[in-house]
């Protein structure tokens, strides 16, 4: 398996890792996961968005959020029963973000996700509080 930086041409196999129950609860926005924005982000942080591959195929990723103040792992897409590849991702991710002199990284997850829940603290996080997520179109 090989950790790299997503590139324009992994998008449809991206999209299909974002709307896979088994991955990530089918989560996929066009107003944040389109090939636009994808290819923005990358254009602004090449490391901002980081592919698991194995033979040819992609089996999970997680995306950056790093605005100089705070980082959150964000589209953290792995099948969960694939815990070597989570980890992969997570080690690859905070490297990144510790390079960059981050020192605490979030992870946003649903309530009651007893899943997810189990993924991130065998990662070593911490769960906080539960929160909602509000939003808007503009």
């Amino acid at each position: 398996m090989t950790i790299r930086a997503y590139r324009p041409d992994d998008y449809e196999q991206l999209k299909a890792l974002y709307l896979g129950s088994s991955t990530f609860g089918g989560q996929f926005d066009e107003a944040r996961d389109g090939e636009n924005r994808l290819q923005k982000k990358i254009d602004a942080d090449p490391d901002a968005v980081l592919v698991a591959e194995e033979n040819g195929k992609l089996v999970g990723t997680v995306s950056l959020i790093d605005d100089g103040r705070v980082a959150w792992l964000f589209r953290f897409a792995v099948p969960l029963a694939s815990g070597d590849t989570a980890k992969a991702l997570h080690d690859k991710a905070l490297a990144i973000l510790k390079e960059r002199g981050h020192s605490q990284v979030l992870v946003y997850t649903s309530v009651g996700n007893a899943d997810l829940d189990s993924r991130y603290k065998r990662l070593g996080f911490t769960k906080g509080g539960d929160y909602s997520c509000y939003w808007k179109e503009l």
